[in-house]
């Protein structure tokens, strides 16, 4: 067995995630997908937040380094 994609594991956690809504509170599926939609367009709206990332790549850069000779 193959170990499951980035997008397989997003979909499990977002899968998961409604499970749980539906289960512990007194919203109906329509008023979950409505929160759902305005958390996507106020998440995708926001400022972009800075970090520095740990990721290296093969060829040792990092991720947004600048590429040797720029």
């Amino acid at each position: 067995m193959t170990d499951p994609s980035p997008s397989d594991k997003c979909r499990h956690e977002i899968k998961a995630l409604f499970h749980r809504w539906e289960e512990e509170s007194d919203l109906e599926s329509n008023e979950i997908l409505e929160c759902v939609s305005n958390a996507i367009d106020e998440y995708y709206e926001e400022d972009t937040i800075e970090f520095e990332s740990d990721i290296l790549f093969e060829d040792g850069l990092e991720l947004g380094s600048p590429e040797e000779g720029d």
